[in-house]
């Protein structure tokens, strides 16, 4: 029986195939990038979809709010996952994983901080001394708190 790692496995394979055989990367991921919506944020950690938004983890000034009030953010972005997984020799659902379970992780924020991730340039990228290690690191720069509950 195959579980959910194994589909992203798969995943993976078939966009590496797919760049080799010409597609962009932009392009070949897109199957990937919905098999990890699909296969990890949704049915490993089971925060997919607006009924599971309420259980998402919260930055400190997005606690107490409406969920309509905040925006899903990926705390590393996924692009950033995406490549690593691109790149990785040899392909090993271990590995896939590990890297999963390090930097997949979603935070529910303000709409304004949603913005101001985005105004900083810190979209779809970490900051350029990033250590590899702090996946708040996005956050720390533009002043982000994780909240408490």
């Amino acid at each position: 029986m195959k579980d959910n790692l194994d589909y992203i496995v798969f995943s993976v394979k078939q966009a590496i195939e797919a760049e080799s055989f010409g597609f962009t990367r932009n392009e070949c991921c897109r199957n990937l990038k919905t098999a990890l919506h699909q296969y990890w944020q949704n049915k490993t950690l089971g925060l997919h979809g607006h009924s599971q938004k309420k259980n998402i983890p919260r930055s400190t000034a997005a606690l107490g709010k409406d969920t309509s009030e905040c925006e899903v953010e990926h705390v590393v972005p996924q692009m950033y996952i995406v490549n690593i997984l691109m790149d990785m020799t040899p392909i090993s659902k271990n590995r896939i994983n590990d890297i999963l379970d390090k930097y997949f992780h979603v935070l529910l924020v303000t709409k304004e901080e949603h913005h101001r991730l985005n105004a900083s340039g810190f979209r779809s990228k970490m900051p350029e001394d990033w250590d590899g290690e702090n996946i708040w690191a996005r956050y720390d720069a533009v002043g982000i708190n994780l909240g408490k509950d």
